[in-house]
């Protein structure tokens, strides 16, 4: 009874499945509307999150893969939800997200992760260069926002980003979770590096430019930031359970020391 309460407060997600396109338009329109207007101080559940995140992912499913423009545009679209839950939390009533309070952002990118994972094994090839690109456009934006948290001095940017990589290490780079399928995880050993590299580097430009008394002191930060999104890769090194993920997580770490050690 409580879990159908809670997924009675958000739109219906079904109409993500039509066979018309302008129907899931009109719906997910509806879902982004929806997102926008709630108050900050009453985060989304997971259960909600999780059958948007569900509808979303039927939808991108149903979109037509012929048309490269306009799939990159759904999927920016998705990925920019992510925008959405950050500024919610920058919202919220409290100064400080502690360990007990509800992120938005948090609850949101846990979800995706967990709906990816669950639904990877019955991505059929006309469809799987959709989802990859979906997984590369979350991680770009969620390296984005994260270092643009150290970049302005965000309040408690650390906590924040360190929630993000507890989440990270239990879904796509967990060692050992065999929930997360292996071709999850190497997609995203695939792009970590290139994706990290490219935000670290637009945001040190951002503080260049922006000409702050404390500019070093924040590009210093930022790159501190990048190295900790590598800790991650790391532990993958060393304990993931399939050699194949050891091999490419030594990989990007070796890529990683020429593109971002070399920011320094």
């Amino acid at each position: 009874m409580a879990q159908h309460a809670e997924a009675a407060t958000i739109p219906s997600v079904k109409d993500l499945a039509s066979s018309e396109a302008s129907v899931r338009r009109a719906c997910l329109n509806t879902i982004m509307t929806y997102l926008n207007d709630q108050s900050a101080s009453s985060p989304l559940t997971l259960t909600e999150c999780l059958q948007i995140w569900r509808g979303f992912y039927v939808g991108l499913y149903m979109h037509d893969s012929r048309y490269a423009l306009s799939v990159q545009s759904l999927v920016a679209e998705l990925a920019g939800t992510l925008r959405i839950m950050n500024e919610k939390d920058r919202e919220s009533t409290a100064d400080e997200l502690d360990s007990q309070s509800k992120s938005w952002l948090d609850t949101w990118t846990a979800a995706f992760w967990e709906t990816v994972c669950r639904e990877w094994s019955s991505i059929d090839q006309w469809r799987m260069n959709k989802v990859l690109l979906l997984v590369r456009f979350i991680v770009r934006e969620l390296f984005n926002l994260t270092l643009g948290l150290v970049s302005t001095g965000e309040p408690a940017s650390q906590h924040r980003i360190a929630r993000q990589l507890q989440i990270l290490e239990i879904w796509p780079l967990s060692p050992r979770e065999r929930k997360v399928p292996d071709g999850m995880r190497l997609h995203v050993l695939d792009i970590w590096v290139e994706e990290l590299a490219g935000q670290l580097s637009a945001a040190q430009k951002v503080v260049d430019e922006s000409g702050q008394s404390d500019g070093e002191e924040k590009k210093v930060a930022l790159l501190a930031t990048a190295k900790a999104f590598m800790a991650p890769l790391d532990k993958l090194s060393k304990e993931a359970l399939s050699k194949g993920v050891k091999l490419r997580a030594k990989e990007a770490i070796k890529l990683a020391e020429e593109k971002i050690l070399g920011m320094s």
